[in-house]
């Protein structure tokens, strides 16, 4: 739900300037994007929806790197970004949009994010929650307050 709000938002004042339909396609395909970018961080997990599907994949990157490792790192947002630079796909970036509401959602729990890997150091926002526990819907709910928030603003 958090994804989804951020890439509404997103779309919103980036996509089209405000001018978004319910009607419009391209808005749908880029929250699809921004989706599967959120799910991405997780391919190191092979239990996750992600990792479950390509297995193949994500049980390799689990032992290589361990869950929360090198894919929950800034190398690997910067390595999304640097991705939809060169390529300069529309689709890209919205992938890569996803992948960092993802490390922000982690950044907010209490196992926080290990952004300098391989260093085992990690980050966490000050006010942290622990996944599933009471405090992590009233965050989310406090975020989608504050997307509708801004996305109202602008009408």
């Amino acid at each position: 739900m958090v994804v989804a709000a951020a890439g509404f938002v997103a779309y919103t004042h980036v996509g089209t300037q405000g001018q978004w339909s319910p009607y419009d396609v391209y808005y749908w395909l880029a929250l699809g994007m921004v989706l599967l970018g959120a799910m991405l961080p997780d391919l190191d997990h092979p239990n996750s929806t992600i990792g479950k599907r390509l297995g193949f994949l994500a049980y390799p990157i689990k032992i290589l790197f361990g869950h929360r490792g090198l894919t929950h790192s800034l190398i690997a947002m910067v390595g999304m970004f640097y991705l939809a630079h060169i390529t300069q796909s529309a689709w890209v970036w919205w992938l890569a949009f996803g992948y960092t509401l993802h490390l922000i959602g982690d950044y907010l729990t209490d196992s926080g994010l290990p952004l300098l890997w391989p260093s085992r150091k990690r980050f966490r926002f000050i006010l942290v929650t622990k996944t599933n526990s009471f405090g992590e819907p009233v965050l989310v709910t406090l975020f989608v307050g504050a997307c509708a928030s801004v996305t109202l603003m602008t009408y």
